[in-house]
């Protein structure tokens, strides 16, 4: 079993990078269970980068408040996939190649919060699409200890179309009024990443 993670940087390709054209960052985080007898893995693998976003301060108008609060609007994409990972030998160089089935969900959200208040004063979730994903990886693992590797990965993504917030046309208004503008696009991209992790 290995459990992993790291950074992550999104390259666009294809119709994504002609309207979007842009990289993003974030992290990721895996985990694989061996077959027995076999020599494949399976597990899943979850990603977040962000697209970009804004931040202001806000007048509040509510008595017992304070006047002022602190508006943010991000824009996130959040991966979630099944993988079969093909590895034939595990030792201190491992290379492998892998399967990868799921979804990426493209949502942006705007959270007012108020100094001296645990919860958010106001969160609301402006734009959320969830487009299929398929597509491959492939990495290599190298362990200087028998539980501890370092990893490097490259994946490949294919995505159906969906609308997203454009980051780049946020607007926030003094009264908290939040504009912004969409795109539409396929999401192919590729993903390169670095990492570390655990062998158990």
């Amino acid at each position: 079993m290995t459990v992993g993670g790291g950074m992550e940087i999104g390259f666009p390709i294809g119709e994504f990078n002609a309207t979007w054209g842009r990289q993003v960052a974030g992290l990721s985080a895996n985990f694989t269970v061996p077959l027995r007898r076999l020599p494949f893995d399976y597990g899943f693998d979850f990603a977040w980068v962000r697209m970009g976003g804004d931040s202001r301060s806000v007048l509040i108008q509510e008595e017992y408040l304070p006047d002022n609060g602190d508006l943010r609007i991000r824009s996130n994409v959040y991966g979630y996939h099944g993988l079969l990972r093909l590895k034939p030998f595990t030792g201190k160089v491992s290379p492998y190649i892998e399967a990868m089935a799921g979804a990426r969900h493209f949502v942006t959200r705007t959270v007012i919060r108020v100094e001296g208040m645990d919860q958010p004063y106001m969160e609301q979730r402006n734009q959320s699409e969830v487009t299929s994903s398929v597509g491959w990886a492939a990495g290599v693992q190298i362990a200087p200890t028998k539980a501890f590797y370092v990893e490097g990965r490259v994946e490949r993504l294919n995505g159906g179309q969906v609308t997203y917030v454009d980051p780049r046309s946020i607007t926030i208004g003094s009264d908290g009024q939040v504009d912004y503008q969409t795109l539409t696009s396929g999401t192919r991209v590729v993903n390169f990443q670095l990492g570390i992790g655990l062998r158990f």
